[in-house]
């Protein structure tokens, strides 16, 4: 909310050290749940909608990967006299059956599985990668709106400024020159909202195209705890990222894919059956009869064998190949941890300060300046100094405070998982 707001608290408590404030009222806009926003992405991104019909194709895939070929039914008329329908000696129907040995059928049936599995972690890294990105966004939009509440309250602290500068003008007590700093400060404020505003309006536009809202759809006002928690130990969180990243198990997945593939290559050597059942008729002598035909494939025929040969050798580079792949992405998943755990931890440790000492004292300074203007003991330029201290260093800490959520939105991508590893 925006009363709670920490640039209020700063700025608010030095202006009423001198005296009551003006009031103004600000509407407290609508503010976002960053959980509702979640969940809001899972239903409608279309990146993740897109995933999740893809997992239902493979999935479709899997009975269609053990079934039988189409059997195959053929009419014949043979030896027709000069093309004559009515005169042929023979007709012949005809059902033909294929029979892939029964090994095949189940290797191919769980390569199919396999493959689906690996949709179904294609489908959850993509949430992945999508809740990521929508708290990125997120957090952007904060750090904006947090900027343009600043702009408001040093635009109404720069006019006590003026004010101030004014009345010490009207009784002789400072230069024209005074108030004119403040009025040029308020053009430039003025100037500086202007510029949030679109990146407001810029930020907003990110997070509706991931959560898929209509153009003319608003959003309201972004908000984050006001305490900063630490993430849970890094040896913890290496465990989760190898137990549940998404991307991992795909990799995984790929080795027992390969080693699948092997299996069903090797199977290329055994043959496959053919059957048919014909029915034979003689319209001219009236003959009536059956005729079976069996057949197989030969795969050990000596100008085919390198065919399966090549196939063997194929999936045996493909699962040295997988290992290889597998082994490269924990590495990198354990050094993103890493890095954005260390980042996370520093991000921490400079919040703590600019909050517990470096943004309170550069409020004390902005104050005893104030109080020093008033009484002639220090010019204007000094005062201003002071207030742009304040501000630039609130403003650091917005950036600052925003890179750190960032952070550990790219930690819980890493890591595999989002809002359940962070101690209270």
């Amino acid at each position: 909310m925006i009363k709670k707001l920490f640039i209020t608290f700063i700025l608010l408590s030095s202006a009423q050290v001198y005296g009551q404030v003006d009031s103004i009222v600000i509407p407290e806009p609508e503010t976002l749940d960053l959980q509702f926003l979640t969940a809001e992405a899972m239903l409608n991104n279309p990146d993740i909608q897109a995933s999740l019909y893809q997992m239902d194709v493979m999935e479709a895939k899997v009975p269609q990967a053990g079934a039988l070929d189409d059997p195959e039914l053929r009419y014949m008329r043979e030896e027709l006299p000069g093309f004559r329908w009515n005169e042929a000696m023979l007709s012949n129907l005809e059902l033909m059956q294929m029979l892939r040995f029964p090994t095949k059928l189940a290797t191919q049936s769980k390569l199919a599985e396999i493959r689906a599995e690996h949709a179904h972690h294609d489908h959850l890294e993509k949430i992945n990668e999508v809740l990521a990105r929508l708290k990125s966004a997120y957090y952007e939009l904060w750090f904006v709106q947090q900027n343009i509440v600043l702009i408001l309250e040093n635009t109404r602290l720069m006019k006590q400024f003026a004010e101030i500068a004014r009345t010490k003008y009207s009784v002789g007590e400072t230069s024209q020159q005074d108030v004119l700093k403040a009025q040029v400060e308020l053009a430039m404020l003025s100037n500086q909202l202007t510029s949030l505003r679109q990146q407001e309006l810029s930020a907003k536009a990110m997070l509706m195209a991931i959560l898929n809202r209509a153009a003319n759809d608003t959003l309201g006002f972004a908000v984050i705890p006001e305490e900063v928690v630490s993430p849970t130990p890094l040896d913890s969180l290496f465990r989760f990222a190898l137990l549940n990243r998404s991307m991992l198990k795909h990799d995984s997945l790929t080795i027992s894919e390969s080693s699948t593939e092997l299996s069903l290559a090797k199977q290329e050597y055994i043959p496959d059956f053919k059957f048919g059942l014909e029915y034979v008729t003689g319209p001219v002598d009236g003959f009536r009869g059956w005729t079976v035909t069996a057949g197989l494939t030969l795969p050990f025929a000596p100008w085919t064998l390198g065919k399966a040969s090549a196939r063997a050798e194929e999936a045996t580079s493909a699962i040295k190949r997988s290992e290889a792949q597998y082994n490269a992405s924990k590495n990198m998943v354990l050094s993103n941890v890493k890095d954005f755990y260390y980042k996370a931890e520093a991000g921490k440790r400079q919040l703590d300060t600019y909050r517990m000492s470096i943004l309170p004292q550069a409020q004390q300074s902005l104050s005893a300046s104030r109080a020093a203007y008033q009484t002639a003991k220090t010019d204007f330029l000094m005062l201003i100094d002071s207030y742009r201290t304040l501000v630039d260093l609130t403003k650091e800490y917005f950036m600052i405070r925003m890179q750190y959520e960032q952070t550990t939105a790219e930690l819980e991508r890493a890591v595999g998982a989002h809002n359940i590893f962070y101690t209270k």
